[in-house]
């Protein structure tokens, strides 16, 4: 694409350019915003020290540069951002509509590493104006990263200091490379962001791969404030031609200075040797199980698809926790628009809307029909999007696609304990646009997650290569490596001292029954205390042959574990439950095998349900999902046993019909959830 980079001077946004052309992208333009008067803007977006040799990258880069006094101020200092006249966001909106005008750019390189205030502001901008955010040092190790910028030959020098430790008239100055062992004992002694993220100094780039030219500082003025606070104002600069023949591009340049590409951040998906052995060994097992049950699996798989009836309404639609928590489903019909109407009109029932949706799960019955769904789906999100998960599942003929929803409003909660951090009192979503290295950018009308107290949502997680957004070559192993990889690091971003190991429950989906034992035990290397069903479906996203969709809880540790299971005539039952100290939040997760479907008859059916329902407390709402081997189980049948075992109010009801669950005996799976 063609991009324009938002340059302030520093190392970050300099750095960041270098990815950009890693990354298949060309350089056309560069823009920058700049304080109309003094040395620097108090700004709570862009950095204005040593603004006066910014002129000089134009010549350096060999691009054009525009530049745009700021002459608005930090007006809407929430975290969500919408158009605010005045506001110095509004500057960069118009800088870069003068860029896009003049240069036909597709996309912005921007420096962002931590800060989700300028993040969401940028993505903001890129947005209306039809651009991609490029960010791709988003989230990096601090420590990993700066020693990258010097290994790659990004000479730059500290022109500002705000922190304890650093000193103006002892620091200000030196370059990063003669820093970074001062950075990082600094780190380790006061926090301090190796980096400088949290404002404790501020850089000048003098040199970089793709400058024809390099920036040599002849003079300079230093500037002492109160409280160790000094920058240092350029007074005389010069260019000194680097002899880089013209013919040379912007990738070869880069190349040169070993900047990594986006398939170079996938190393850590490599298992250790000894595991990965264990691992090969594993899937030749796993293939010679398959062998023996593949004839029943094969034949279902071979496109029988039976006609089923549409959903009925068994009068579950809504039931809401005392947290807060409302659990809503399923909405069903020929088209999006119809099921949001549907929906909206369940929720105005509860006074809720739209933007009280914190997760949405869509089955599709045909993932060729994605683009026309989302364009209809898009219409009805914008801020602060729910996480979503999309599958395609074998739907009746006349069902287009099945909703099927949770949310949370503050004023529902009822609770007469005591705040904890363990129940709900805000909330707060994490909606990357931007591309990146760290996991796949949320372009679309949903988030990566939501966090609601300490309750984590996580959207539908493949193995999209973050920097491309393509699946990742290497097979299934590689998908869900990869895929769990995201889920952690969504995960760290949104309630930072957790990881992967804070899922209490999840449900993985692949389309091959031989692919399940694989993801289960790459699940199973990360988090063991998480319960999650594995169940086959016809298609995924961008083709993909796994994708996860999980939540967690801040304090899993604090959470209870049983394991139960029996035997009625040929259908074995077993039952994994995980529960709150106080049962706010419980997961349950019921397998139901045999041998012939005729074994599962309508009592056994509703003595499962009511199992489950009371294992999960029946005392309390909760979310029931039913996913059932299409073709094998009977959906009227399993309608029938529903009303006979689920109280109304209770639950909300989802059946879906699935190609196979877990494996190939098991033909249903319910699975219980209360957040």
């Amino acid at each position: 694409m063609r991009v324009v980079g938002l340059v302030s001077g520093g190392k970050d946004s300099c750095y960041n350019l270098l990815q950009c052309v890693a990354a298949g992208h060309q350089i056309v333009a560069l823009a920058n915003l700049a304080p109309g008067h003094g040395d620097e803007l108090d700004s709570y977006m862009y950095q204005s020290v040593g603004h006066m040799g910014v002129a000089m990258y134009a010549e350096a880069v060999g691009v054009p540069l525009y530049r745009r006094i700021i002459q608005g101020s930090s007006i809407t200092t929430t975290k969500t951002y919408n158009p605010t006249e005045g506001d110095e966001v509004e500057d960069l909106y118009l800088l870069l509509k003068e860029v896009q005008e003049k240069c036909s750019i597709e996309a912005v390189s921007v420096g962002a590493v931590l800060s989700d205030y300028q993040r969401i502001r940028v993505e903001n901008v890129c947005s209306r104006l039809g651009l991609v955010c490029l960010a791709y040092m988003w989230r990096r190790d601090q420590s990993e990263l700066i020693r990258e910028m010097v290994e790659c030959g990004i000479d730059a020098i500290i022109i500002k200091v705000a922190a304890i430790g650093l000193e103006p008239r002892k620091h200000l100055g030196k370059s990063i490379s003669q820093m970074i062992t001062y950075l990082e004992k600094m780190k380790d002694k006061y926090s301090l962001n190796v980096c400088g993220e949290g404002g404790e100094y501020e850089t000048f780039t003098l040199d970089c791969p793709i400058f024809r030219k390099r920036i040599v500082v002849k003079d300079t003025e230093l500037v002492e404030t109160s409280g160790d606070v000094g920058y240092l104002n350029f007074t005389s600069l010069e260019l000194v031609d680097k002899e880089i023949p013209e013919d040379v591009t912007q990738m070869e340049l880069v190349r040169a200075a070993g900047v990594r590409d986006s398939q170079e951040f996938l190393g850590d998906l490599k298992l250790p040797e000894e595991e990965q052995q264990a691992e090969d060994q594993a899937k030749e097992l796993n293939l010679e199980e398959d062998d023996l049950s593949s004839t029943s699996y094969q034949n279902f798989d071979a496109g029988h698809n039976p006609v089923m009836q549409v959903p009925d309404n068994l009068s579950y639609r809504v039931v809401r926790t005392t947290t807060g928590f409302t659990f809503a489903g399923s909405f069903a019909g020929s088209t999006m628009d119809d099921v949001i109407a549907s929906l909206k009109e369940s929720l105005q029932d509860e006074e809720m809307e739209l933007h009280h949706l914190i997760s949405v799960k869509m089955y599709v019955q045909d993932m060729n029909d994605y683009v026309q769904l989302n364009s209809q789906y898009i219409k009805h999100f914008s801020v602060s999007p729910p996480v979503r998960v999309c599958v395609e599942v074998p739907l009746s003929t006349n069902v287009q696609v099945q909703l099927d929803v949770s949310g949370w409003k503050q004023s529902h909660v009822t609770t007469d304990k005591e705040p904890e951090k363990i129940h709900p009192t805000s909330r707060s979503t994490m909606h990357v646009q931007g591309i990146s290295h760290w996991a796949p950018a949320n372009i679309g009308p949903y988030s990566q997650a939501v966090k609601v107290g300490s309750v984590v949502v996580v959207a539908g997680m493949i193995g999209l290569v973050p920097g491309t957004l393509q699946v990742v070559n290497g097979g299934v192993e590689v998908e869900a490596r990869l895929a769990l990889r995201h889920v952690s690091r969504v995960i760290s971003a949104i309630a930072p001292s957790t990881d992967i190991r804070a899922v209490v429950q999840g449900v993985c989906y692949v389309t091959k029954l031989s692919d399940i034992g694989v993801a289960r035990r790459m699940m199973a290397r990360l988090s063991e205390s998480q319960i999650s069903t594995y169940v086959v479906v016809p298609a995924l996203p961008r083709a993909a042959l796994v994708e996860w969709q999980t939540w967690g809880c801040v304090e899993n540790d604090k959470f209870e574990y049983e394991e139960k299971g029996y035997t009625r005539g040929n259908v074995s039952v077993r039952l994994r439950r995980r529960w709150y100290h106080d049962n706010s939040m419980c997961a349950v997760n019921t397998n139901a095998s045999c041998l012939s479907p005729e074994d599962l008859s309508c009592d056994m059916l509703e003595e499962i349900i009511q199992y489950t329902i009371t294992r999960a407390d029946a005392r309390m709402p909760m979310g029931l999902t039913f996913y059932y081997r299409c073709g094998s189980i009977s959906r009227t049948l399993l309608q029938q046993a529903i009303v006979q075992a689920v109280p109304e109010g209770v639950a909300t009801l989802s059946l879906v019909p699935v190609l196979a669950v877990e494996d190939a005996h098991t033909l249903l799976t319910v699975s219980a959830m209360r957040y």
